[in-house]
């Protein structure tokens, strides 16, 4: 088991840290029992605000889906995970 470490902007700090699933672009090695350290980061003074939090990682599934959030190249290099929490 290993921790990896996120930022998250403000915007989905207390957003995502009450939901049971997450979607994130797989450019980092993540497997079922890790755990990841989520650290609010403010983009505006380009420094961590102090925040965090960790969660458990129940299962991790890797997708290929396009979506919004990250450019298609990138999802064509890493694809996705689908992350559901303990």
């Amino acid at each position: 088991m290993k921790t990896v470490e996120k930022k998250l902007w403000p915007d989905y700090f207390d957003l995502d840290k009450n939901t049971s699933n997450d979607f994130k672009l797989a450019d980092f090695d993540l497997q079922d029992g890790d755990q990841i350290k989520f650290r609010e980061w403010d983009p505006q003074t380009k420094e961590y605000t102090g925040r965090e939090y960790t969660r458990k990682v129940k299962k991790v599934l890797k997708h290929e889906s396009p979506t919004r959030y990250w450019p298609q190249e990138e999802l064509e290099k890493y694809g996705m995970y689908i992350i559901e929490w303990k």
